[in-house]
């Protein structure tokens, strides 16, 4: 049989008949062993409680000019982490009603105590503030990461904004997002997604240590307050995180990069309360986002304010795309030898008419949670097929110069998607093998073993299946040999450090070699400079695309470019 627990009890009362009388009626339980711990006043009760380590509380009302109620709104009590029961020798109403809402557990004449009373009510009090406990723990943490969650950050911010004025100094509020988080859940699966997701989690925590607040928002998104005007000590925290999350997140078998933006508003500067402060850090993290990702960005009231009027912006890009209003920009690919356009990928861009633009970054994730993706993929993909043939038709493209769009990671799993892609190239006429289909490679993958059969439908029509972003999702290379694709884009983070960084160049050769010795056509994405455009010749690139050659132009500007016989770069860099 069990041993019954051992409940660990502080009598505080001042009179010492009652104190006995309670240690007999425990002793004398048949159920529970208790180790008591007496208190005879106030001041005793008051240091036993900071001293802690008890299981419940049984408090006197009347203690030597002090009440028990005092004793219960004190911080001893309030940071004992056990139920406090209120004993007197009057059932006073007022009293039961006051201690009660105090957030005292029970509330017991001392007249009607007995063995059994008293032990069931020990019983059901500590059984009721185990519940309570989770209740109010649930209430303020995130389920999946056990971080605290909007609730708790709000309460935070409120504090620190309304202490007293002279008590107030400047603090950050830093906002995290995990770039391409949402392909993990569409690729691997939720399962991966929550490991990978408590991982980032625990990652952050070890970052930001004990000091900051760190709550999670929602899907991929974090907040932190660190309470510190030391400009410094946030530059080396963002850094520290930037750091961490350039390593791999390994769930059983998969090594999944995922790299982090951040976006950080400084109190009073960026923000005077709680909403400003994290909208602000919000829309710098998206700043982070349109320059790349794996970056942060500090909010700039001058630069970077912009109405903050996001409620129903859902409902507007839907009506957007159905309105024809978004437009598409083309950023050339070149054969880095001749200079000649060997490609145009397709970028969709939206000017809102009260925001201004809207960064990809941010109305694509939108599509995709608010059930639009199918409509401005559909969009996106018929429109850059029809500008396509008007140049065939103008004949200012070569006869192998490729179109390539993008594809969200849902149309994986999308069954309506090939029956779309089928119709809109069959109704366009549009030749299948000039199409270039780009997708994550996350997306791509079911498991270890296991690749998209979408791919090889894809194939069957004659689309070419590009993997982009290459080098920063799937850890197994072998599963290269089993797709069918035709073309792989190096991601750019890598690019940008081929000129200092060992590892950056160690993996953009090894992606080269890799995608030659496959047959694969290897594109470089995100030229920026000259020493970039060698390093790729030098290492037998064929193929880049970036502001070092051209950014994304509109149609008019492509249009000249492709009118050129030999394109000349310094038009557009």
């Amino acid at each position: 049989m069990t041993q019954p627990r051992t409940v660990r009890v502080l009598i505080v009362d001042n009179d010492p008949e009652d104190r006995s009388l309670l240690a007999d009626l425990l002793r004398s339980g048949p159920r529970s062993r208790y180790e008591l711990t007496m208190a005879g006043s106030y001041a005793d009760g008051l240091a036993a409680l900071r001293r802690g380590s008890f299981d419940i509380c049984l408090l006197d009302y009347e203690l030597d000019g002090h009440t028990g109620l005092e004793l219960i709104r004190s911080p001893a009590a309030v940071a004992l982490g056990a139920p406090i029961v209120v004993l007197t020798a009057h059932d006073d109403y007022e009293i039961d009603l006051a201690v009660m809402e105090a957030g005292a557990a029970e509330f017991l004449p001392k007249g009607e105590l007995n063995a059994t009373l008293l032990e069931r009510t020990i019983r059901y009090s500590m059984q009721h503030y185990e519940s309570q406990r989770k209740f109010t723990y649930l209430a303020r943490h995130d389920q999946v990461t056990g971080l605290f969650n909007r609730t708790v950050l709000l309460e935070r911010l409120t504090y620190m904004l309304e202490r007293p004025r002279g008590d107030r100094s400047p603090f950050a509020v830093l906002y995290f997002d995990l770039d391409g988080f949402k392909s993990i859940n569409d690729s691997l699966g939720h399962g991966v997604g929550d490991e990978a997701l408590n991982t980032s989690a625990n990652r952050l925590k070890t970052q930001c240590g004990d000091h900051p607040l760190l709550a999670r928002l929602g899907g991929d998104e974090f907040v932190a307050v660190l309470d510190t005007d030391d400009e410094q000590a946030v530059r080396d925290l963002v850094e520290s995180v930037l750091d961490a999350f350039r390593k791999p997140i390994v769930v059983g078998e998969h090594d999944i990069f995922v790299t982090i933006s951040i976006g950080v508003a400084m109190y009073p500067a960026s923000g005077t309360d709680a909403d400003t402060l994290i909208n602000n850090a919000d829309a710098a993290m998206y700043l982070a986002k349109q320059g790349g990702r794996d970056t942060a960005h500090w909010f700039d009231n001058e630069q970077d304010g912009r109405p903050h009027a996001r409620v129903g912006l859902e409902n507007e890009l839907r009506a957007a795309i159905e309105a024809n209003e978004l437009h598409l920009v083309y950023q050339p690919q070149f054969d880095l030898g001749t200079g000649r356009v060997i490609g145009l990928e397709a970028l969709a861009r939206w000017n809102h008419p009260r925001l201004g633009p809207i960064p990809p970054e941010e109305f694509v994730p939108l599509a995709e949670s608010r059930g639009c993706i199918r409509a401005l993929t559909r969009w996106a993909l018929s429109n850059a097929c029809q500008q396509y043939l008007s140049w065939r038709d103008a004949g200012v493209l070569d006869a192998d110069v490729v179109l390539a769009v993008n594809v969200s990671s849902q149309h994986a799993r999308d069954e309506d998607f090939l029956p779309m892609v089928q119709q809109i190239i069959e109704s366009l006429a549009m030749p299948a093998a000039l199409l270039e289909l780009e997708f994550t490679e996350n997306a791509l993958m079911l498991g270890p073993n296991d690749t998209n059969p979408l791919v090889e439908q894809l194939k069957d029509l004659g689309v070419q299946v590009v993997i982009d972003d290459f080098g920063k999702g799937y850890s197994s290379l072998s599963y290269l040999t089993r797709l069918p694709v035709d073309s792989l884009k190096i991601d750019l983070s890598f690019l940008q450090g081929v000129t200092e960084n060992n590892r950056d160049r160690a993996m953009a050769r090894a992606i080269i070699a890799l995608g030659a010795s496959l047959g694969l056509r290897v594109v470089a994405e995100g030229v920026e400079t000259d020493d970039q455009r060698q390093f790729l010749v030098e290492n037998k690139c064929s193929f880049g695309q970036g502001f070092f050659y051209a950014p994304g132009l509109p149609v008019a500007d492509c249009t000249r470019l492709l009118q050129q016989s030999a394109p000349k770069r310094a038009l557009y860099h």
